[in-house]
């Protein structure tokens, strides 16, 4: 995520850092309002034509592969990355609004933990409002986790090692079932 816009950032004082971690998180925001629109949109029309058990059933069926992804399998997802001439060809303050309304859509990139499917399915199941203030602080994160990024040298210091994924997969499924059943 980060190493993504590490040239829009590299060497970068203290308010160019600040300016692109806003930048960003405008484009989070902005992408996950309209994922959490979307979604809300399309599971009140569910529940208008009657079939709340298709909700029910995607959320059965999330959970199933966020605890099959506990387990060692892999889930299915967006390898898409921001290609590489973004980098080079979009100015700096067009590349952290794209990239970041990119990733607050979710669904364009690699999902690392399964529990994002669980929460995409439970998105559905709820009203405009509450699918807002799920998904906006679903953009928060990962602003959060954007601007601590951009804090670590080298970046390759933030990659977990292989327990530590196991046992971030394991307790945001466990989480997310728990959110999803209640």
């Amino acid at each position: 995520m980060a190493a993504s816009l590490r040239p829009a950032v590299s060497g970068a004082s203290a308010r160019h850092l600040r300016r692109v971690t806003s930048l960003h998180g405008a484009g989070l925001i902005v992408g996950a309002i309209v994922m959490s629109l979307v979604l809300a949109l399309l599971g009140s029309f569910v529940i208008a034509v009657g079939s709340r058990s298709i909700l029910l059933v995607r959320v059965g069926v999330a959970i199933a592969l966020a605890v099959l992804q506990s387990a060692g399998f892999g889930l299915p997802q967006s390898r898409w990355q921001v290609p590489e001439y973004w980098r080079r060809t979009l100015d700096a303050g067009t590349l952290p609004v794209a990239y970041g309304a990119i990733l607050g859509l979710g669904v364009f990139t690699a999902v690392v933990v399964g529990a994002f499917w669980v929460f995409v399915a439970i998105t559905l199941r709820y009203p405009a409002p509450l699918a807002l203030i799920g998904w906006s602080s679903y953009a928060l994160g990962r602003m959060t986790g954007f601007r601590l990024a951009l804090q670590v040298q080298p970046l390759e210091r933030m990659f977990l090692t292989a327990s530590q994924r196991r046992v971030l997969i394991i307790s945001t499924t466990i989480l997310a079932a728990i959110v999803a059943v209640a």
